[in-house]
């Protein structure tokens, strides 16, 4: 005499597929947001927005192949793409300052004491001079 339950809906296995990679492709969108956090972060926090953007840059790659293979909706498409070129451009900027680190570190705290314009273009120009130098293993002009 109980009420019978209402028959559970069952997903097809493409509408699956596609619920399953919107939220992939969201949690990329959280990779972005750190990444791009990261960025703001001082030095050693900085490190971070690599690990995040090789995330994205590889979530991002495999979300790519998974709509072509799939015929997933162009929007997931569309994200995929621009989820993998963000990352990459914030994997780009990070990379470069992790790999010229000293010159990094001393930038920021020169930024960090500059008060005027011509104390921040003397940060930079210092910036610039000590890639330089690392870079070529001389002085720069």
């Amino acid at each position: 005499m109980g009420a019978t339950p209402p028959p559970e809906r069952s997903l097809r296995p493409d509408e699956t597929a596609r619920i399953f990679y919107s939220r992939f492709l969201g949690w990329l969108m959280l990779a972005i947001i750190v990444a791009y956090a990261g960025l703001q972060m001082p030095l050693p926090w900085r490190v971070m927005t690599v690990l995040a953007a090789l995330i994205g840059v590889v979530g991002g790659v495999v979300l790519f192949v998974q709509c072509i293979r799939r015929k997933l909706p162009a929007l997931v498409l569309i994200g995929a793409v621009l989820v993998t070129l963000s990352c990459g451009l914030f994997l780009t900027a990070a990379g470069v300052q992790t790999i010229f680190w000293e010159a990094s570190a001393t930038f920021d705290e020169c930024m960090r004491a500059a008060l005027t314009q011509r104390s921040v273009n003397h940060c930079s120009s210092q910036y610039q001079d000590d890639i330089f130098s690392s870079l070529t293993g001389a002085p720069a002009p």
